[in-house]
């Protein structure tokens, strides 16, 4: 059969749209971060990290997920904070799924701040509606939460002085599923307000110059090994 001279270009054309080609553009790595309450959007707090983990890893992206990151205030629409902490999870699995879709290959980071780090929690721990689940869980090697509100002592990721909960502390008994917990550390002292029963709104903020260094490593390690 005789091909026409119209069919070659249109075939060129198929060719250079290929996913295999548009994957070779993929990051090795990709930093997704979460901000705090009542923060504009962007990454808030956990930027600091999110920045350390990028220049870990020349090639790597970031970006930070869009949610209300709101507690009710007027600044931020008065979305209610559990609302907006429902959404957040909602975006971070949609973020997260999509993302590996693209770049199937690619290792992905999650670094959330407050509010941030609950949203995270819930989309690897279930217990907020949506939920990572196959090939994207499996694309997340490595989780930070920072002052999340759901925090609860006992937990095998816990990392800090808290021995008590936060504000949104998840139930007696709880275990996070479906994520491999050994992906996840979360970072929470009694001094804070908010992820514990302290009452230094300051120490709230510090977690990333107090342990930005070792959450690090702790993304190296896993990062590295997959």
């Amino acid at each position: 059969m005789k091909v026409s001279a119209i069919a070659i270009p249109v075939l060129a054309g198929f060719a250079s749209a290929n996913p295999i080609e548009e994957r070779q553009s993929c990051p090795g790595v990709h930093v997704f971060g979460a901000r705090e309450t009542t923060v504009p959007q962007g990454y808030g707090t956990s930027q600091g990290l999110v920045d350390m983990v990028v220049r870990a890893y020349p090639g790597a992206t970031k970006a930070a997920i869009v949610y209300p990151a709101c507690g009710g205030q007027s600044q931020c629409g008065g979305v209610s904070y559990d609302n907006s902490a429902r959404q957040g999870t909602a975006a971070v699995v949609k973020a997260v799924t999509e993302f590996n879709q693209r770049c199937p290959s690619t290792k992905i980071v999650l670094v959330g701040y407050s509010q941030g780090g609950q949203i995270m929690d819930g989309a690897l721990c279930g217990g907020a509606g949506a939920t990572l689940t196959g090939a994207a869980l499996n694309s997340v090697k490595a989780a930070i939460f920072m002052g999340d509100p759901f925090n609860v002592a006992g937990l095998p990721y816990n990392v800090g002085t808290c021995r008590a909960k936060g504000f949104a502390a998840r139930p007696s008994g709880y275990k996070c599923s479906p994520a491999n917990p050994s992906i996840i550390q979360s970072y929470c002292d009694s001094t804070d307000p908010y992820c514990c029963n302290g009452n230094d709104a300051n120490s709230h903020q510090q977690y990333v110059n107090k342990y930005g260094q070792q959450a690090l490593a702790f993304i190296k390690k896993l990062v590295d090994a997959a």
